[in-house]
């Protein structure tokens, strides 16, 4: 998938970079560090509970009371209970475990890296926009001070700016839904896949430290810690698509709050431009897994009560 689209997600990683992201106000750099800081805690996190739940997994059958153990519960179509082939084996099996678990976790944290730039860029614009009229009158009268900031919307050479730092901000705006949506279609049917393992893994590891608790901490800590990563992977994920929804929503109530009642609403194209970006963000921007179900902490709750449910079934089956 990320070889597929490439492009698309180069285009993504430098969508910060580029020349129209405007941050130029102090505020606007206060909500880029404010992103970038979140994005990092949360990154810490992650691998927090990651790098435990990888060790425990990769090093416990070495340390269990069962001989000839491996990290998981796999058929070889040979004995490995001899020494030698129970080395070569375990480090085979161990290889392979290496880079599925590392493949699972570069996958999240990429999931979060191109989601998070997004929440970022519709936060900065949505205080572009609310704060539109203001800044253009400040660099406005910088240059012109003797005119008084009443009469700026009968100033021609004002409203020329307005109209350009407006449409510039038009088409920030569809980039960056652009972006998202392109994200949206790629990530919609991979999701699927994930809310449905994500709910089996819930409900299925779940029911293996109940049933360890008492028997076997060993085993109990390794599923409690790969149910953790499970879930917390899974919120954060539903997370930062609502946050995407919330602040494609956001754009619309900026750009009504623009200053637009001061009469510069009267200038060619600045009505129908205001219009548009409204109409368009009344309708938020939300990701759904394979076209069905919205990520959306709504249903990351619904899924782990599904599973808790589940859980309790077969427990009670069990007895």
């Amino acid at each position: 998938l990320w070889r597929a689209k490439k492009e698309m997600f180069n285009k993504l990683a430098k969508a910060l970079d580029s020349p129209n992201f405007d941050i130029s106000t102090q505020r606007r750099k206060d909500i880029v560090k404010y992103w970038e800081k979140t994005h990092l805690k949360y990154l810490y996190v992650v691998l927090t509970i990651a790098y435990p739940t990888y060790f425990v997994w990769q090093l416990y059958p070495v340390f269990d009371e069962e001989k000839f153990n491996l990290m998981v519960d796999l058929k070889v179509p040979f004995r490995y209970d001899e020494p030698l082939s129970y080395a070569v084996t375990y480090i085979v099996v161990g290889t392979v475990f290496h880079y599925v678990s590392f493949m699972v976790m570069v996958c999240d944290v990429l999931m979060q890296a191109y989601l998070v730039p997004v929440i970022c860029q519709f936060d900065v614009l949505a205080d572009c926009f609310e704060n539109l009229f203001d800044e253009c009158a400040a660099e406005f009268q910088a240059s012109f001070p003797e005119v008084d900031k009443d009469d700026l919307v009968n100033n021609n050479l004002f409203v020329e700016k307005y109209q350009k730092r407006l449409g510039d901000l038009v088409a920030r705006h569809q980039a960056i839904l652009e972006q998202a949506v392109d994200l949206k279609g790629i990530l919609s049917a991979p999701m699927l896949g994930q809310l449905a393992c994500s709910g089996l893994i819930i409900c299925l590891v779940g029911y293996q430290a109940t049933a360890t608790m008492a028997e076997n901490l060993g085993r109990f800590f390794q599923s409690l810690l790969y149910l953790s990563y499970t879930m917390f992977s899974l919120y954060l994920l539903c997370r930062w698509c609502e946050e995407i929804a919330t602040q494609s929503q956001k754009i619309g109530e900026s750009a009504y709050f623009s200053g637009w009642e001061s009469g510069i609403s009267q200038a060619p194209g600045v009505r129908a431009a205001m219009m548009l970006v409204i109409a368009r963000s009344n309708t938020p921007l939300v990701f759904f897994a394979g076209g069905m179900y919205p990520l959306s902490l709504t249903t990351y709750s619904t899924l782990v009560k599904a599973s808790y449910s589940a859980l309790n079934l077969l427990l009670t089956t069990n007895d």
